[in-house]
């Protein structure tokens, strides 16, 4: 094909790494979009669950896939002996831990874990903060959270040791009730009340956010449309007049 002073002629293995490669780059742009859309209904759907009105666990009938992201509330007294620190837990550049303590609920034989919230990391790793003692009876309110895993549980290896307090790596609310002498709920509560204890409580849903996605799709739209001029360009020669 020719244009002006300019010939195109397709040349085979560049044609065949352009017909291979397009496709890709392209589909991958398009899951991308795909993602985001999904992210954007999902944090829309727990945004809206937010909104109903607090449930007592007390009078909990609901199942707990249908609690997710629910507010709920409860009263009844920390266990001192079984604190849980979730591991490599960043605020504001700065490292620390979750805190997460069983809830022993008031007149009941069952607990819940509550995630209090984030405090900094000493200066020793061999050390775990000091996390600030709570009163004997609270009213606590938070966000029902069912699945408990993150990046983190990618890996091997959650906990370190069995000694208390825990250090975690992420929530593995099957495996902690095995060291539990009480039973727990099967959700984790992040609490969202202040309870005047100093912990940070900041929750994220989404450890990647439908912006992100949106700028991979970018990308790969970039790329494909880089692949498609340099493809144009290896195959166009200027004709000599």
């Amino acid at each position: 094909m020719r244009i002006a002073n300019y010939e195109f002629k397709a040349k085979l293995l560049p044609t065949l790494a352009t017909l291979i490669l397009l496709p890709v780059m392209i589909s991958l742009g398009i899951w991308q979009l795909g993602r985001a859309d999904e992210k954007r209904a999902m944090l829309q759907a727990q945004a809206e669950r937010a909104q109903l009105p607090v449930y007592d666990i007390v009078d909990e009938t609901t199942k707990p896939a249908d609690l997710a992201h629910r507010r709920l509330k409860a009263t009844g007294h920390f266990d001192s002996q079984h604190h849980i620190y979730i591991d490599n837990k960043v605020y504001q550049g700065k490292v620390g831990y979750d805190v997460v303590q069983p809830l022993l609920l008031e007149n009941s034989d069952t607990a819940v874990l509550v995630n209090r919230g984030w405090i900094a990391a000493t200066e020793s790793r061999a050390v775990l903060p000091q996390v600030p003692h709570a009163a004997s009876q609270q009213m606590i309110e938070g966000l029902a959270r069912i699945d408990t895993k993150d990046v983190a549980s990618l890996g091997a290896g959650n906990r370190a040791g069995k000694d208390w307090p825990a250090l975690v790596r992420w929530i593995d609310i099957s495996e902690l009730q095995k060291s539990l002498p009480f039973k727990i709920k099967p959700y984790l509560l992040l609490q969202t009340n202040d309870t005047q204890d100093g912990l940070v409580r900041e929750w994220k849903f989404s450890n990647s956010p439908p912006e992100k996605n949106l700028s991979y799709a970018i990308q790969w739209f970039s790329l494909a449309t880089a692949l498609v001029l340099i493809y144009l360009i290896v195959n166009t020669k200027k004709i000599k007049v």
